[in-house]
């Protein structure tokens, strides 16, 4: 693949050394050998360019939970000062497929972090919640986003309401609950304890 194409002929592939003896040598496909020796090429450059997100792209098609394709990922974006809503909703369906993957989430909330503005980050958490209530990977983003962007009482307490009526055995909805409570690090007033009772 990337060895016909033009676009890549300037880069030599750098194969994936295991040694002389690998011990547990993994069988990867050719599609997905030749893709990660590619990367690990420009990847030694340094190249933040369109072709190199691009390959980021294929890898993590192959396979979204390799931790170290997303970080370049991450870094060729910023690079390019891409358009980091297109970046949101091409992780939206990314997650979507693969609901429990820790490095999409991470990878969001590099975006995230990055684009300053959580608009649109409640209602796909939803749809996410949707598929499964409980997923620990959304409810740490969700966390994480009320703690960076201040959204303690931004609906939080009354979303995690509705979602215990529907389960009162979600813990992960009690955690949140308890993470919105005591997680600025106030002491709750008398009528916080009240309604908590």
């Amino acid at each position: 693949m990337y060895q016909e194409d033009s676009d890549w002929e300037d880069i030599i592939p750098l194969p994936q050394d295991d040694g002389d003896q690998p011990l547990a040598q993994i069988a990867y496909t050719d599609e997905y050998t030749e893709a990660m020796s590619y990367l690990r090429a420009i990847m030694a450059k340094e190249e933040y360019s369109q072709r190199a997100l691009e390959i980021t792209e294929h890898i993590t098609e192959m396979n979204p939970a390799h931790y170290t394709v997303w970080l370049y990922r991450a870094k060729v974006i910023f690079a390019l000062n891409a358009d980091l809503r297109k970046e949101i909703e091409f992780l939206n369906e990314k997650a979507l497929r693969h609901e429990k993957n820790y490095q999409i989430w991470h990878h969001r909330q590099l975006v995230m972090d990055k684009l300053g503005d959580p608009t649109g980050e409640s209602e796909f958490i939803e749809q996410m919640f949707e598929k499964d209530a409980k997923n620990y990977h959304v409810w740490s983003y969700r966390q994480w986003l009320v703690k960076r962007f201040g959204l303690w009482d931004n609906g939080e307490l009354e979303y995690v309401q509705k979602l215990l009526e529907r389960d009162v055995r979600n813990n992960s909805a009690w955690n949140h609950r308890y993470f919105l409570v005591f997680g600025k690090g106030d002491t709750p007033n008398q009528n916080v304890v009240e309604r908590e009772m």
